[in-house]
């Protein structure tokens, strides 16, 4: 690594504070809405993991609800990607959103391979748009598990 990247350096556990300073501006502001409303909505504190996953490796933020993932955070420089686990069984009801959601979630959703009953939504968020989508998709995903 040539440069020091906060995020990549899994000998520094960074404060949640780092990263958000670690997220460009204006994606910063989209970063600490969508935590603020997992927070808030909820009331669900961040946990800073680190992963050696190869798909995402570095520092990522988790949120949990009574033991079951709400959604993992992993900050980027210019943006942010949220990870959020649906079960196929909610797969007619976000067909049913599909107007309301962005074209690159719709790829995503329609791309991700079934894993176990789930698909594995890595969502990119570099506007407000996408940022409807993932809090959308967390809603659904949450109301099921309430059921």
């Amino acid at each position: 690594m040539s440069e020091y990247d906060l995020i990549l350096d899994g000998s520094h556990m960074p404060e949640y504070d780092e990263i958000v300073e670690y997220i460009n501006i204006p994606v910063r502001d989209l970063w600490r809405k969508i935590n603020d409303f997992i927070q808030q909505r909820y009331k669900s504190l961040p946990r800073i993991m680190y992963s050696v996953c190869s798909g995402k490796p570095g520092w990522n933020v988790k949120y949990q609800k009574s033991g079951k993932s709400i959604c993992t955070l992993y900050p980027e420089q210019n943006g942010f990607v949220a990870l959020v686990v649906v079960t196929l069984d909610l797969m007619p009801v976000i067909e049913a959103l599909s107007g309301e959601l962005t074209e690159e979630t719709l790829q995503t959703i329609r791309s991700a391979k079934p894993f176990n009953g789930t698909k594995w939504l890595m969502l990119q968020v570099k506007s407000d748009l996408q940022l409807e989508d993932v809090k959308q998709l967390i809603i659904l995903k949450q109301g099921a598990i309430a059921k």
